[in-house]
């Protein structure tokens, strides 16, 4: 169960990562363009970045009580590794989740495209930074 977690987990990430690019770009050509009302495509291509993220988050938390890697004991913030998975990834995860929900959340509520796709480049590129900055890069890559 915990492999089956954590390489989900991990195989999503890539997905996400590529999905919130997407996001952007896509936001920053309907700005530029100056599209008055949001494509199809462009609504399928955030919502489902949400959801993923959703998701990810979620496998996250349940990680959180599965991993080895977490050890809530005396001195836990002493260790470089234990601090990290215990306390500095999932907090920033969670703020960039937030930061993509409100992003979204603040588009619905702008009144022209223009606002609305600058929101969702700003929420999402901060989002984004905070997720590639967070990952724990030498175990992913190893």
């Amino acid at each position: 169960m915990y492999n089956i977690i954590r390489h989900s987990h991990s195989g999503l990430m890539w997905l996400i990562i590529v999905m919130l690019v997407i996001s952007v770009i896509v936001s920053l050509i309907a700005m530029f363009k100056k599209q008055e009302t949001p494509t199809p495509f462009s609504k399928v291509i955030f919502q489902t970045t949400k959801w993923m993220v959703y998701l990810q988050f979620v496998m996250g938390v349940a990680l959180l009580f599965l991993s080895s890697k977490v050890h809530y004991e005396t001195g836990f913030m002493k260790s470089g590794t234990l601090r990290f998975y215990g306390m500095e990834h999932p907090l920033l995860m969670l703020v960039a989740t937030g930061l993509m929900a409100m992003g979204l959340y603040f588009a619905k509520r702008k009144p022209t495209s223009f606002k609305k796709n600058r929101s969702i480049v700003v929420y999402f590129s901060i989002a984004l930074i905070i997720i590639v900055m967070m990952v724990p890069w030498n175990t992913v890559l190893a």
